[in-house]
Parts: C-alpha cells; structure tokens; sequence
C-alpha cells in the first residue's frame, strides 16, 4: 500500500519499528478509555496488535495504520480499518490519538483519508464505528467523516452508539443519537 497522505498526516502500515512509538499511546489509560480492550498493558501487546495488522494488510489490502505528523515525522497515533467483530458485522473505522494531539483536528483528517480510501481504492460499500454517548469527541469526527447513527446496542457488554456510512448512496443520516 502506498502511504495515504494529507496535508498534515501519512498513514502508513504499521511495522515492528513502530512498537515502541505505539505503545506510548496505546498504553495510556486516557487515549484508550473508550476502547473495548482497555490500555495495553506491555509493549507485547502492542507488539501483537501491530502483527497481527501487518498480517491483515498483507490478507486483506487494508488494516490500522501509523498516523505520522508531517511536521515532526513523529507517530502520533492509529487510524484505519479492520473487521469489527463483537457480533456485529462490518469493517470498522478505528482511530486514536496521543493526547497532546487532540484538539487539532487530526483525528478528522485522519479518518477522512482512511473512508476515501476505503471507498476509493479498496471498493468498500460500508463501514461502521461504535462509539460510547459519552465520547462525544469521537461522535463529532465521525459525523464530520460522513457517518450518521444506526441504532444503540451493547457491544462487549458496554452500551455503544452504531454509526455507518454507505458508499454508494452517502452517508447514513438520522435525526437522533438514540
């Protein structure tokens, strides 16, 4: 896959190298306050998770990415694609930020590239996301990604908002967040 690029950010594959930039984000309790799996608890675990994204870029053409800071060339989180599992068919959008990122619109920019990615060159028709009421950052990039909210349900036993956007016909909009 050739990088996507913005006018701020590259995503990029993750690889190996990457574990030790990684685990500074996905091992803080804030950053992953909202994710099903919680903090990662050692740098194996973010070892792990970024094998196990090399493996579904190398099967499926998409997966999670680095999110790379132009300015800085730093990784500055993950955002990209992946089967959501959970009982919930689809392919989710995902992303996260290091904190001393967020509020720069990052997180917005990042996953506009990912959907045109998947809509574009991937040929996806859907994606999804859930997102926690609560984590009303996350709702206000996904509303700006193009997503509408679906429907409320409990996903891996906490209460979530379901959220999609459709290629095809775009995106999916109601009136009510549940």
């Amino acid at each position: 896959m050739q990088p996507l690029k913005t006018d701020r950010l590259t995503l990029r594959p993750f690889t190996l190298d990457d574990v030790t930039a990684a685990f500074g984000f996905f091992g803080d309790r804030e950053v992953m306050r909202f994710s099903l799996n919680g903090p990662h608890a050692s740098r194996k675990t973010t070892e792990d998770f970024i094998t196990a994204n090399i493996n579904r870029q190398a099967r499926l053409g998409f997966s999670i990415w680095a999110v790379i800071e132009a300015a800085t060339g730093d990784i500055i989180g993950m955002c990209g694609l992946a089967e959501f599992g959970h009982g919930v068919p689809g392919i989710e959008l995902a992303y996260r930020l290091r904190r001393d990122r967020w509020g720069r619109g990052y997180g917005t920019e990042a996953g506009q590239a990912a959907v045109a990615h998947a809509f574009g060159p991937r040929g996806l028709d859907r994606l999804i996301a859930a997102v926690e009421r609560e984590n009303t950052p996350s709702i206000h990039v996904l509303e700006k990604c193009g997503f509408g909210f679906v429907e409320e349900r409990t996903i891996a036993g906490r209460d979530a908002l379901v959220y999609e956007t459709l290629s095809s016909t775009g995106p999916h909009r109601s009136t009510s967040t549940g």
